[in-house]
């Protein structure tokens, strides 16, 4: 079974949509209920992705870190004090962009997503300066010299017109700005190497059974590759060209960091049942330790590439 045909397995109505624009198209509607159902199925604490592991997102983040430090609490410690204002690009329901103004990144937040159904209730967000907009990222248009931080987190893989965005946040940001992507750089429409797949098998065929059941009953023994058609009936804008990523966010900033974040691995491995791993085990975290040190051995002697980088950049000289 693959990823996709996996989380359709699993996806069912909610409570029902939440009202939308007018203006969407049928597929950008579908995708806006999309995405709300997955997220309102996190609030209520179901584990669907990998990184909703606590270990295993601990390897991820640890390998993100910049100079010893989470990437906002870098650039705070580069400015001495808060963003002005920052963007969040693909914002979703706004949790992320409430998380960076609590921390002390920002003093103003401004997310950008497709829909109004997307974004947190007023309530949610009450006591911090937030400002949400609704629109297609790909054809954003921003003012110039405005913004300290612009930011993405597992969003701009979703997106199409890399250069076009990119010369928007090139011009936007201020001299002093950060832009950072936290995201997946890996396949097109998750067309997964053979090689990722053998491996993933292999470490299947290693752990019990009890870890390897989907939700529904089924044994996982294999990660599959679903087709684009099937990736692109799940979610149209999912994972259109995120293999260009990285080569365009050097083409248009100065590059600060650029870290491999692996997830090569594991992003398959874990998919369908990181619902069964539980936290603070000592087995459990031993052996999410020993599959973490394997994907990073291969990706560190080039056998692998990284699915998943960490990238921070400036706004070119000149520009």
């Amino acid at each position: 079974m693959s990823f996709f045909s996996g989380l359709l397995k699993q996806l069912r109505p909610g409570s029902g949509p939440a009202k939308k624009s007018k203006n969407l198209s049928a597929a950008s509607s579908d995708e806006v209920d999309h995405w709300n159902e997955i997220e309102r199925r996190g609030r209520a604490g179901e584990r669907l992705f990998w990184l909703n592991h606590p270990r295993v997102a601990h390897h991820y983040y640890r390998k993100g870190l910049v100079d010893g430090l989470p990437w906002r609490e870098w650039v705070v410690h580069e400015w001495g004090g808060p963003a002005e204002i920052a963007l969040e690009l693909g914002c979703g329901n706004g949790v992320a962009l409430a998380e960076t103004l609590r921390a002390g990144v920002a003093r103003t937040g401004v997310g950008q997503d497709l829909d109004e159904s997307r974004f947190l209730p007023g309530d949610a967000a009450k006591g911090q300066s937030i400002h949400f907009l609704a629109g297609d990222v790909n054809e954003i248009e921003l003012e110039k010299n405005k913004y300290d931080l612009i930011y993405a987190l597992q969003s701009f893989h979703h997106f199409d017109a890399y250069d076009h965005i990119m010369e928007q946040v090139n011009g936007a940001l201020t001299d002093r700005g950060y832009f950072v992507l936290d995201e997946f750089v890996g396949p097109p429409r998750f067309q997964w190497t053979d090689l990722q797949l053998s491996i993933t098998s292999q470490l299947l065929g290693l752990m019990p059974r009890h870890l390897r059941m989907y939700a529904h009953g089924i044994e996982k023994r294999a990660e599959g590759r679903s087709t684009p058609e099937q990736v692109i009936a799940v979610c149209p804008s999912e994972a259109i060209r995120p293999d260009e990523m990285t080569s365009a966010f050097h083409r248009h900033f100065e590059a600060v960091h650029d870290k491999k974040l692996g997830g090569t691995i594991q992003h398959l491995l874990y998919s369908g049942i990181v619902h069964n791993f539980p936290d603070h085990n000592e087995q459990i975290d031993h052996m999410i330790d020993c599959v973490d040190g394997i994907e990073t051995t291969l990706i560190e002697q080039g056998t692998l590439t990284s699915d998943f980088a960490l990238l921070i950049g400036r706004k070119r000289k000149g520009s």
